[in-house]
């Protein structure tokens, strides 16, 4: 068979410089370079791997060798910690059907919250001007090493006026960690009318840590 590429010179054969043999320079070796490619095409394994190389196993997922083991990488969504919920400050109230919880995801390094805040049970109005807390400093609140990165994190968050003339109502969260707390805190600041029926979700608020 006709060869399709001609290897058998390089550059024009000097004493020093022998032409390639196709047989056992190239020919013998397109097994050995088929082994080495065919993980990175259909999956499989890998002789004689680095510390640090990649390539699709034998099920085709991603995988690498950290020098002593073939290693997968871990699931995003199985690093979600079960919904904890937030013991309220005092005089506080959590919003019935939307208990205030939070939870954690170790790989991203993440907290998610979700639920809802009353400033009583009530549903009286909130203090107007001024940052409320909304969760105590006690066992269940967010631990003092998930706070936010940079020390702080501002969110805005939905609030609700069901009453009174004017129902148009706004409100952020302010995240931190004030020295001698063991736990994150979080307060908010409620904006809008002066109406009963009103409430403070945590729904979509989130930051790294």
């Amino acid at each position: 068979m006709t060869d399709y590429l001609n290897f058998t010179k390089v550059i024009p054969n000097y004493p020093n410089d022998p032409l390639v043999n196709l047989d056992t320079q190239i020919n013998a070796n397109w097994d050995l370079i088929d082994t080495q490619l065919r993980p990175y095409i259909k999956g499989g394994t890998i002789s004689n791997l680095e510390t640090g190389q990649e390539f699709f196993d034998v099920n085709f997922r991603y995988a690498l060798w950290d020098g002593t083991a073939t290693r997968i990488p871990d699931a995003i969504d199985s690093a979600w910690s079960a919904w904890t919920s937030f013991p309220v400050a005092s005089g506080k109230f959590a919003r019935p059907g939307f208990t205030p919880k939070w939870r954690n995801n170790s790989l991203l390094r993440m907290v998610e919250c979700a639920g809802g805040f009353q400033i009583d049970s009530a549903q009286s109005a909130w203090p107007m001007g001024a940052l409320t807390n909304l969760n105590a400093d006690s066992a269940g609140a967010i631990p003092a090493s998930m706070v936010p990165n940079g020390g702080y994190h501002i969110g805005e968050v939905a609030t609700a006026l069901t009453a009174g003339t004017s129902v148009a109502a706004a409100g952020y969260v302010y995240v931190d960690k004030p020295a001698g707390n063991t736990f994150v805190r979080i307060r908010g600041q409620y904006m809008g009318g002066p109406g009963g029926g009103n409430f403070m979700m945590l729904d979509q608020l989130w930051w790294w840590y």
